[in-house]
């Protein structure tokens, strides 16, 4: 998915897979070398586009929910996002 490699690496000095992306979230584990990439998945990548990165990776919306609200939230909030997560 280009939205996704192109839009998370667009300004950083090292650059992240989206294989790198999943597992991070899958495991929960945040290698802050790329804690600039995560923030900018969860927050700059359109919704549509994260939702079939998910999928594309078989990522439960509830790994992604409890990632976001551990993580994400207390830095950068994404109310589109949250919205999805009220419909699982």
């Amino acid at each position: 998915m280009k939205t996704v490699d192109t839009t998370v690496n667009i300004s950083m000095k090292y650059p992240v897979t989206e294989k790198k992306l999943s597992e991070i979230i899958k495991t929960g584990k945040i290698d802050t070398k790329y804690f600039a990439h995560i923030i900018a998945l969860f927050t700059d990548v359109p919704v549509p586009d994260f939702m079939v990165f998910i999928k594309k990776y078989g990522i439960s919306l509830s790994t992604v929910k409890k990632f976001y609200f551990k993580h994400i939230k207390k830095f950068y909030s994404n109310n589109e996002l949250e919205n999805i997560f009220t419909f699982k």
